[in-house]
């Protein structure tokens, strides 16, 4: 039993010897192979260190990518690409660059110039009225200017939490827009001199009620430029919900006090706001005996989108019916 025990030991002890001595050998090859590496052995290894080199980072994509530009300036330059040159207007305003559409009267009835205005965040050819109007009314006598107006004012309505305070902030927005919005409406109807005929504005959605103050305001100077008639294409105010009844009573009241033909249009499926407050605009105007107001509702399939071609007969029946 002791001489087994002997044996294991030493066949344990020789194999752990063998062991080292191969280690030995292998790390003494590998120094003789670098003491002895030739220049292409060392250019081959220098580019095969190359090619597993970690590649460097690229930069953050999301930093380098550029912001979307302005929907106005995408409009505009959509307008300049597309439409022929001839109809494409540049109008300076101060500092600022507008793009008007000019469609000259193709009648031999020259009755004036319509003036078309989108709502805000709308191009100059949307398709809900304002593009069927530019195209349909210089066949019937007009001349048509469409305004690309500028886009929405920024953080509009107020995310303010106090009633008075939402107040303050959007009176502050507001008023700010309406310096732009009154440059644009000046330098257009200065515009329209160069055109015989009537003048009527034809405004769609906030830019509607935008321009009854824009025109009371207007009266009021020594010598205004006012349009023969104003039509207004689903016409609101969007602002906090607490302020909503204030603002549209208070345009209500403007538009039974204003002294110029007004036609109020507005739809079946229309903006919620437009659908509330339509009747307080009717009752105001003929409480104050408004002769030159009408209000008409027309059938739509879908919300927001005129009926093209009852759209300009009722537009033609009022203009006949005062006159035009």
């Amino acid at each position: 039993m002791q001489v087994q025990l002997q044996l294991s030991s030493f066949k344990i002890v020789i194999t752990f010897l063998l062991f080292l001595v191969v280690n030995v050998i292998a790390v003494a090859q590998q120094k003789d192979q670098q003491t002895t590496s030739t220049p292409a052995t060392d250019k081959v290894q220098s580019e095969q260190n190359t090619l597993t080199a970690p590649e460097p980072q690229a930069e953050n994509p999301v930093s380098s990518t550029p912001l979307p530009s302005p929907l106005t300036q995408q409009y505009q330059q959509d307008l300049t690409h597309y439409l022929p040159a001839e109809q494409v207007k540049p109008l300076r305003v101060g500092t600022d660059d507008y793009i008007t559409l000019v469609t000259e009267n193709t009648s031999i009835n020259d009755k004036g110039v319509a003036i078309l205005l989108p709502d805000w965040q709308q191009s100059a050819t949307n398709p809900k009225a304002i593009n069927f109007l530019r195209k349909a009314l210089p066949s019937q006598g007009w001349t048509t200017i469409a305004i690309q107006p500028p886009s929405m004012p920024e953080n509009y309505p107020s995310k303010a939490i106090e009633v008075s305070e939402q107040q303050q902030q959007n009176d502050q927005i507001l008023a700010d827009y309406k310096l732009i919005f009154t440059a644009m409406m000046n330098a257009v109807l200065e515009q329209t001199n160069r055109y015989p005929g009537i003048k009527v504005v034809i405004a769609q959605g906030h830019h509607g009620a935008l321009l009854v103050e824009f025109f009371e305001q207007q009266a009021a100077k020594a010598n205004p430029i006012m349009p023969n008639g104003v039509i207004l294409l689903s016409s609101y105010l969007t602002t906090n919900e607490a302020l909503i009844d204030e603002a549209h009573t208070d345009l209500a009241k403007k538009i039974a006090a204003s002294n110029y033909p007004l036609l109020d249009l507005y739809l079946t499926f229309d903006h919620p706001i437009v659908l509330a407050k339509v009747k307080q605009r009717r009752a105001l105007a003929k409480k104050a005996m408004k002769v030159y107001f009408r209000q008409r509702q027309l059938n739509s399939l879908a919300a927001g989108y005129y009926p093209e071609q009852a759209l300009l007969r009722i537009i033609n029946s009022w203009l006949k019916s005062i006159g035009w």
